[in-house]
């Protein structure tokens, strides 16, 4: 009896404890899958080729008193012969004034924003920055004052070695501007020193948004020489059951004529719960393969069951100048939740 007295006693003071220490947690789930197949028509050996993408998250956030917070969410990883679950994000920060001092695990992602890349889970640049990404590890000082707000982070990339960024930002109800200085000893996509100079724009006029995001790339001892991307994405909601967008992305090289470039635009028709996305693609490459091209054409039918839960059937044509025409269709399915604790 007196041992179980103790053992309330103890629990009843943690939970008093919690309640001091946390002022306020929330917890949020995001999950976006994609299951499909590429289909070829006239290929006899391996006709058809499985695969699938997954972009799950779960994580929690704790504001302490004092002003300090801690954060932490786990992510889905699907590896060649392995699923696992990883600790993705997590981080600790301290407001005084407008001041925030933050330590963390994190993705430094510019170009991120754009929303046609964000409709099809199976898009190579879902959730993904097509200017810069980077999973880092380290220290980061912001400043906030009305629309105007700096930060800079000095810490280790997924290399380990060194990554600093320092960025200006504007921020209102109707738009963001943000400018960026980027350097990193070791660039994770060419093992090379890179220095970045960018920005990253949204504005909305209306119904009217427009996107725009690009990045100069300085690659001192890179065969190609510097590289330069851009990204221009506008949409527009005619009304509630109607809208269209479009997009263009170029990657070029300044000391070899090599380029990549992107379009893509789409028309949405929404009537009750369904929506119904008809997309067009146009891929141009000659980095790794000379006169790469290929066309898509592509539905994308959902249901949604609720505001944060939606299924649906992901159709795809393809016309490629190296190869024969094939087929692609699978299922995604989008569910987003979030509460205050």
């Amino acid at each position: 009896m007196k041992k179980t007295v103790i053992i309330l006693v103890l629990i009843i003071n943690s939970w008093l404890s919690a309640e001091t220490i946390f002022s306020k947690d929330s917890f949020y789930l995001k999950l976006n899958s994609f299951i499909g197949t590429d289909y070829f028509l006239e290929r006899e050996y391996k006709s058809m080729n499985y695969f699938d993408r997954h972009h799950f998250y779960a994580g929690w956030k704790y504001n302490f008193i004092d002003n300090t917070e801690i954060w932490f969410d786990l992510t889905f990883d699907d590896k060649f012969y392995e699923k696992e679950i990883l600790l993705n994000r997590v981080g600790v920060s301290y407001t005084k004034s407008d001041f925030t001092f933050s330590y963390k695990i994190d993705r430094l992602q510019y170009g991120e924003n754009s929303k046609i890349y964000n409709i099809q889970v199976k898009d190579r640049f879902y959730n993904f920055g097509v200017m810069e990404d980077y999973r880092y590890n380290g220290i980061q000082i912001d400043y906030s004052k009305n629309v105007f707000s700096t930060n800079l982070l000095v810490a280790a990339n997924d290399f380990n070695s060194v990554i600093t960024n320092l960025s200006m930002n504007f921020k209102d109800e109707s738009y963001f501007a943000k400018i960026f200085f980027l350097a990193v000893a070791r660039n994770e996509e060419y093992n090379v020193r890179n220095y970045s100079l960018g920005f990253d724009s949204k504005f909305r006029f209306g119904n009217l948004g427009i996107y725009a995001s690009g990045v100069y790339q300085k690659l001192p001892t890179y065969y190609k020489g510097d590289k330069f991307k851009q990204l221009v994405e506008f949409t527009y909601k005619i009304n509630d059951n109607f809208s269209i967008g479009s997009n263009y992305f170029m990657e070029d090289f300044m000391d070899i004529s090599n380029a990549n470039k992107q379009s893509q635009s789409f028309v949405k028709i929404a009537f009750k719960k369904n929506e119904v996305t008809l997309f067009y693609r146009n891929n141009s490459m000659n980095e790794f393969t000379q006169n790469y091209k290929n066309e898509e054409y592509a539905i994308l039918h959902q249901y949604r069951f609720a505001n944060k839960l939606a299924l649906g059937v992901n159709y795809s044509y393809f016309k490629p100048n190296f190869d024969q025409d094939y087929q692609q269709i699978g299922f995604q399915i989008n569910y987003h939740y979030e509460k205050d604790l």
